[in-house]
């Protein structure tokens, strides 16, 4: 599939298709989207959001569009679980949802699959999709709700606590070659429930072209408080998309943590409008983009309410011939007042190949707040290498120690010491292999 054409018939041979014998599968909902898909087609670079992010090259793959399931290592998997406690599972391979993977529910906590929702009619689930992200911002948002096949629901009751992260791992082998992956992911916690999810991506066969179309929406009810976790680790040949969709109503807290540092093509946007007083948004990011990779973040934070605060801290290390793109919006709207709002991005360039593209925006509607924005592109800093060769360390050493610096402001604040191993040990390999 290469044109819009092809794609809309796809999408609309998927939804004649369904199961609709038993459950609901959504289908008015679907093909709404497909008409969404059919009015505004693909994003392109006369859009301002997308001017900087070249989709040619995914769309050249014609990724299909299908539900078929492959055998897989089944230990392969396991190693890639994490290493510490959880309090809960969700495993998918290939895009499907592996029930003997994954583990239990615990109290007050309820974890399962979008698809085992649809086929069970289940209502509280399936009104909440599209309820924060609408039909689709761009054609392939559309696309996800039209043909969306599984996704992680995780619901939390009002007041729990829950003291260990809850997984949920996506595994891509070999088989998947070829596909497009439309997950779906919905993210609910009641009235004063806290809770940690830890979201990660990982291909088992770096040879495997995929295309990874994620939407998650996260609704956070008043006084609740959700700590995500997000490391996208795909194969060097992988595309990987994801809108987050935050709704947060008052005095809700969001901690988002965001590691972008595999794939050929990626781009996260992250969405949240305040929708009560006292609500607290904080985005922390770090990516990382070396010979033909290019990764994408966007943000759209909307102070639509006074008395909240978001604070976002963005950090990227560029080498060899990589590209990123950093465009983070604020909006604080002239009801806004009280508002709290500071937006950085910095970048570390270690070859004169690299490109960033960076626009961090700010618009002030109101006038009794607190904002600003900034951004930074440099070097390595001389001295600062000089310093530590003369202390005995060779070159590659010293880049690490330097680079590692840099981005433990964004690793030191993931809670789980496997993850911060891990990622500190891709950034060891990647500053290495392009210096």
């Amino acid at each position: 599939m290469n044109g819009q054409m092809d794609y809309r018939q796809a999408a609309t041979c998927y939804v004649d298709n369904l199961p609709t014998q038993q459950g609901d599968w959504l289908d008015a909902q679907r093909r709404t989207a497909i008409e969404r898909f059919a009015a505004i087609g693909f994003p392109h670079a006369k859009q301002e959001a997308w001017k900087y992010t070249g989709i040619e090259g995914l769309l050249q793959q014609g990724f299909a569009t299908t539900d078929q399931v492959h055998e897989f290592p089944r230990h392969a998997v396991l190693r890639q679980c994490l290493q510490e406690p959880v309090a809960g599972r969700l495993v998918f391979v290939d895009g499907v949802y592996q029930a003997d993977l994954s583990t239990g529910e615990t109290a007050g906590v309820t974890v399962g699959s979008l698809r085992a929702a649809m086929a069970g009619n289940d209502r509280p689930v399936l009104e909440a999709v599209g309820s924060l992200s609408g039909v689709g911002e761009h054609g392939f948002a559309a696309l996800n709700l039209a043909t969306l096949h599984d996704g992680a629901v995780i619901r939390i009751e009002a007041r729990c606590r829950v003291e260990q992260p809850i997984e949920l791992l996506h595994v891509s082998t070999k088989g998947v070659t070829g596909q497009a992956l439309r997950s779906r992911h919905l993210i609910m916690l009641a009235a004063d429930a806290r809770a940690s999810v830890i979201e990660r991506y990982v291909s088992l066969d770096d040879e495997s072209v995929y295309f990874n179309n994620l939407v998650c929406e996260i609704s956070l009810a008043e006084g609740a408080q959700l700590t995500h976790q997000r490391v996208q680790m795909e194969g060097p040949r992988a595309y990987h998309l994801c809108d987050i969709h935050l709704g947060l109503q008052g005095e809700a807290h969001y901690h988002g943590i965001n590691a972008s540092l595999g794939a050929a093509w990626s781009r996260t946007t992250i969405h949240n409008r305040f929708t009560g007083k006292g609500a607290n948004c904080e985005l922390d990011g770090l990516y990382l983009a070396g010979d033909g990779q290019l990764c994408d973040f966007h943000l759209d934070v909307d102070h639509a309410v006074p008395h909240c605060d978001s604070r976002e801290d963005f950090r990227g290390i560029l080498h060899g011939a990589g590209k990123a793109v950093f465009d983070g919006l604020i909006t604080v709207r002239e009801q806004a007042q009280k508002s709290n709002a500071h937006l950085h991005n910095a970048n570390l360039m270690l070859s004169r190949r690299a490109e960033i593209d960076t626009k961090p925006q700010l618009v002030i509607l109101a006038d009794d707040v607190q904002c600003s924005h900034g951004t930074s592109v440099g070097q390595l800093d001389p001295q600062a290498l000089f310093y530590l060769r003369s202390r005995g360390l060779d070159e590659h050493m010293a880049r690490q120690l330097l680079c590692l610096g840099f981005a433990s402001e964004v690793i030191d604040r993931f809670g789980s010491e496997s993850l911060r191993k891990q990622l500190t040990a891709v950034i060891r390999q990647q500053v290495v292999a392009g210096s």
